[in-house]
């Protein structure tokens, strides 16, 4: 059962594109994982990727993109050893537990269709690809309770451990806010930057003068719930992508942001309202919640010891 949305955001789940050509030059082969070929175009994808991910990761110098290009590489031949072993083992996942599995983070997360949106465009993913993250965590879940032949328990005082904050990694209490967007969409080719940039000004300017947050989302904002004036209802806090959860912690109740530069254009964040919430122990929900997470996360210890173990017995040739 995959219990936190933030697996979605991990190197594994990222969609992978290939192609002959890039920026006018030939492909190239990267890496031979038991027949199946990486290509230098790939790499270069998923390396875009993580930089819409984490605006700070830098790769002008290039000794720090060489190994950052090494460790997406590595975590990219994972992803086709596990491919590779839940096509050979047959393991399938219906239409129907994806969407199950979508429910419970929706649930989890007290997510809307709205936010879920939100949140997977600033993870730079459509919702079918945040979809197909679902089916092959599911589709890996399900191959390593079968390779194992053993099912992973989690004990009450494992729960109580985490809610309570020890060593497992929990937090007794949970922050949301809810957060008000006006996004600006950048073209594709990034000509109308400057333009668009501009008016993210001329908005912040605006919004000095008095003029309601909510009418110029309604006006100018082209992300989610702006015809309700780009209120997206409660989020986590946590549940947000870093660079934003950075401006949105500095915001007081009505306070607004700076145009900020983010995936596909420019974003102003207004927090309507601040709403902290402590944990009970024994609040049933939480609990259980408590208990998926502490599920995924040994099974993500267990994968780790599986995959070095897969690593070490397959033909595999780098030639990055």
């Amino acid at each position: 059962m995959i219990s936190c949305c933030k697996f979605f955001v991990l190197l594994a789940s990222f969609v992978f594109c290939s192609g002959m050509v890039q920026n006018g030059s030939v492909d190239r082969i990267i890496a031979v994982v038991n027949g199946d070929i990486i290509l230098y175009s790939e790499l270069q994808e998923s390396l875009k990727a993580v930089e819409k991910l984490a605006p700070d990761v830098k790769t002008d110098d290039p000794e720090r993109k060489a190994r950052l290009e090494q460790e997406i590489l590595k975590q990219m031949i994972r992803e086709k050893l596990t491919e590779q072993e839940v096509k050979r083992l047959k393991v399938t996942v219906t239409k129907r537990e994806v969407d199950e599995a979508v429910e419970g983070i929706k649930r989890d997360h007290n997510f809307t269709d709205t936010q879920l949106e939100y949140v997977m465009k600033e993870s730079g993913k459509t919702i079918e690809q945040f979809r197909e993250g679902v089916r092959k965590e599911l589709e890996r879940n399900r191959m390593l309770e079968r390779v194992l032949k053993s099912k992973v328990v989690i004990t009450d005082q494992q729960v109580d451990a985490f809610m309570k904050g020890g060593p497992a990694g929990g937090s007794p209490s949970t922050e949301k806010v809810r957060l008000g967007i006006i996004f600006l969409p950048v073209a594709m080719d990034g000509n109308d930057r400057g333009e668009v940039e501009k008016k993210a000004a001329d908005i912040r300017d605006r919004l000095r003068e008095g003029v309601d947050f909510g009418r110029l989302a309604k006006q100018y904002s082209r992300g989610p719930a702006a015809e309700s004036g780009g209120d997206i209802g409660l989020v986590a806090v946590e549940d947000l992508a870093p660079n934003v959860q950075k401006v949105v912690r500095a915001l007081k109740k009505n306070e607004y942001s700076d145009p900020i530069k983010g995936q596909g254009g420019y974003y102003i964040f207004k927090v309507f309202d601040i709403e902290k919430q402590k944990v009970s122990m024994s609040d049933a929900d939480a609990r259980e919640r408590a208990r998926r997470q502490l599920f995924q996360q040994e099974l993500n210890r267990i994968y780790e010891e599986w995959v070095q173990d897969l690593e070490a017995r397959s033909y595999i040739k780098i030639t990055l």
